[in-house]
């Protein structure tokens, strides 16, 4: 049984959530406040497992609440907030102070709204249930984590499962798919690539429409290399990442001409549009044993069939390790499939991407 404290400022909305969460014979909810300061002091006596959590609340607010409940006692926090939609940079702040989810509360009527959306909240919920809290480390730079990796080898690089080959490297792309948690493994990663990265990065994190061009504009503010979100036909040019917009799938293309990113609005694949697998597949099929894919936190399997395929085409797949995820579910099954060539603790992936990469453009080696 998953035990849950709802809080949010709103009787309706408590009620509500209440009735949606313990109609699942899986979830009790043990405790409800109106406030922060409330929850806070449930904390201790009711011992949550997860906590659904409004952010713009009289007080300290949700917000300035989710650091101070990670001191006390860290809980996993799905944010649930009708500032969601609107405030796709306060939900990504929550994320990175330590949330590991978010839903966003229906536009309109509560209380004809929010159970439209309430098997998202109980799968969100039960997803969190399953989360690890990872204390938050501020990013390694670039050049720190190669001295890190250069001198103590396995320890700061990862159980490395195979190590690279002599001579390896000739990669001309690198593709990232990631899940819950992704928000800030990505930015540990990308906030280490330096500007002059040889390569492009193309990158499926799941997540809705309105929220990936806010969550690609706060990385570009806080990473050396250039991040956008990815528009149909933009050029895949060395430095700059491009992730998926949320409701489309990205996929390359490199015949005839540069190369280019390609959206389209298929149906979800794997459950997701945008889908890890659809991605990899097209990394496969147009660059093969030149690209380098990478899998990281993540509920459920997407990633898994295209990180195959892309394997069995000559690429290097690279997996964040369990000890560093949130959720050790994407990542897990590459591995136990056998497509993960090499097994990475997160704030090691951004060195090695870059030591991976320049052995195939040493002309771009920083000095």
């Amino acid at each position: 049984m998953i035990r849950v404290m709802v809080v949010d400022d709103s009787p309706l909305v408590r009620r509500i959530a209440t009735d949606i969460l313990s109609a699942d014979p899986e979830l009790a909810v043990v405790a409800t406040a109106a406030n922060a300061e409330f929850a806070l002091a449930k904390l201790e006596r009711e011992q949550p497992d997860v906590i659904t959590l409004d952010l713009e609340m009289p007080g300290i607010g949700g917000l300035a609440a989710i650091p101070r409940i990670m001191a006390r006692r860290p809980t996993p926090i799905v944010v649930l907030s009708a500032h969601a939609r609107r405030g796709a940079e306060l939900t990504l702040q929550a994320l990175e102070a330590g949330a590991v989810g978010f839903v966003m509360k229906p536009d309109g009527s509560l209380s004809g709204g929010l159970p439209a959306v309430g098997r998202e909240l109980v799968e969100s919920v039960k997803e969190a249930a399953r989360s690890r809290v990872v204390a938050r480390a501020p990013s390694v730079p670039a050049a720190a984590a190669s001295a890190v990796t250069d001198a103590s080898g396995a320890a700061a690089g990862a159980r490395v499962s195979t190590p690279a080959p002599q001579g390896c490297g000739a990669f001309d792309l690198v593709a990232i798919g990631t899940s819950t948690g992704g928000p800030v493994a990505l930015k540990s990663v990308l906030s280490a690539l330096p500007a002059d990265f040889p390569v492009p990065v193309v990158v499926v994190q799941h997540m809705p429409p309105v929220f990936t061009k806010a969550f690609a504009d706060r990385l570009d503010a806080v990473c050396a290399v250039s991040v956008k979100e990815a528009e149909h036909g933009d050029a895949l040019v060395a430095g700059r990442v491009l992730v998926a917009p949320g409701a489309v799938h990205l996929t390359v293309q490199r015949d005839g001409g540069s190369p280019r990113a390609e959206l389209d609005a298929r149906d979800p694949v794997s459950g997701h549009r945008p889908s890890v697998d659809v991605l990899m597949q097209s990394v496969a099929a147009q660059y093969g044993e030149r690209a380098l894919g990478v899998i990281m936190t993540g509920m459920g399997r997407d990633g898994a069939d295209g990180l195959h395929e892309l394997r069995l085409r000559g690429g290097r797949v690279l997996a964040q390790d369990q000890e560093s995820s949130v959720i050790y579910g994407m990542n897990r099954e590459v591995i136990e499939n056998g497509d993960a060539d090499e097994v990475v603790p997160l704030e090691a992936i951004g060195a090695r991407l870059d030591g991976l990469v320049r052995a195939a453009h040493p002309a771009r080696r920083t000095t």
